[in-house]
């Protein structure tokens, strides 16, 4: 078989193991007779058929006395169909991470495995403040927090915000100047508190590229609707290799402000 034979075969197999994927996930479980399989997954007889014939070719099923069941080939092969299935799913998962911090610089670099279990919370048509909500959750149970923004808390959790700020929390803050302006602006009473209480430190600076704040042991990372402004996604984790990262960024954009406060 010359090379480009080699490569095309290769690619059918891959069609066939992502399309059939769910051959490998019943006949994991016990061995199965062509009806049974046919009813498992539900197809028709003559589909089963094909299937079992297919599958028998290239060595992924044998036939027992209890039915067919998977050889060890098959069922590594299975096991690897599932794990690119799985990553697959993760990497759409985590989409609109990969969104937000393309604005990263490069001497950050990121390594998008550190948010394999991280929480994704974005917007619904029901519930727009999904992502504003568990950052809020998250900001309820920290006992410090630092980051940066590129606009300020929605005017519905700005008081929640300010509580926290006033009952002592530890808050180090890097916003550009507009954001600034604007809390000084709308909310000149609880921003002129703020500004004056010790625990309170703010940078500023031209722009900063999405949303980031460093709690206890979590790192999150926020995203907004450019056009409403409002946080349309927020990711946080407590990986340590992520959380370093946050720290790498933050520090970076701190060091390249004004402190104001």
């Amino acid at each position: 078989m010359n090379t480009r034979s080699a490569e095309a075969n290769t690619e059918d197999v891959l069609v066939e193991l992502i399309r059939r994927h769910d051959v490998f996930d019943v006949l994991a479980d016990e061995p199965l007779e062509k009806p049974e399989l046919a009813a498992a997954l539900e197809v028709s007889p003559a589909t089963a058929h094909r299937i079992l014939a297919s599958f028998r070719e290239k060595d992924w099923i044998q036939r027992t006395p209890r039915g067919y069941t998977l050889t060890q080939f098959g069922e590594a092969l299975g096991r690897a169909t599932a794990t690119y299935q799985s990553t697959v799913a993760e990497t759409h998962r985590l989409a609109p991470l990969y969104d937000v911090v393309t604005a990263a610089a490069p001497s950050a670099p990121i390594d998008f495995a550190w948010f394999e279990d991280a929480t994704v919370t974005t917007v619904e048509p029901h519930d727009p403040y999904r992502p504003l909500n568990r950052f809020i959750e998250l900001l309820e149970d920290t006992s410090a927090i630092r980051g940066f923004d590129t606009t300020s808390v929605s005017p519905t959790y700005v008081e929640d915000v300010y509580d926290r700020i006033a009952d002592g929390l530890p808050v180090e803050l890097v916003y550009d100047q507009a954001v600034v302006e604007r809390l000084a602006t709308e909310y000149t009473d609880l921003a002129t508190d703020a500004f004056e209480r010790d625990n309170f430190t703010l940078w500023v600076r031209e722009e900063v590229p999405f949303g980031l704040a460093l709690f206890d042991d979590r790192v999150g990372i926020g995203g907004y609707d450019d056009e409403t402004g409002l946080l349309e996604v927020f990711v946080d984790t407590d990986n340590e290799d992520a959380y370093a990262w946050g720290e790498q960024v933050f520090n970076r954009y701190r060091e390249d402000a004004d402190r104001l406060v």
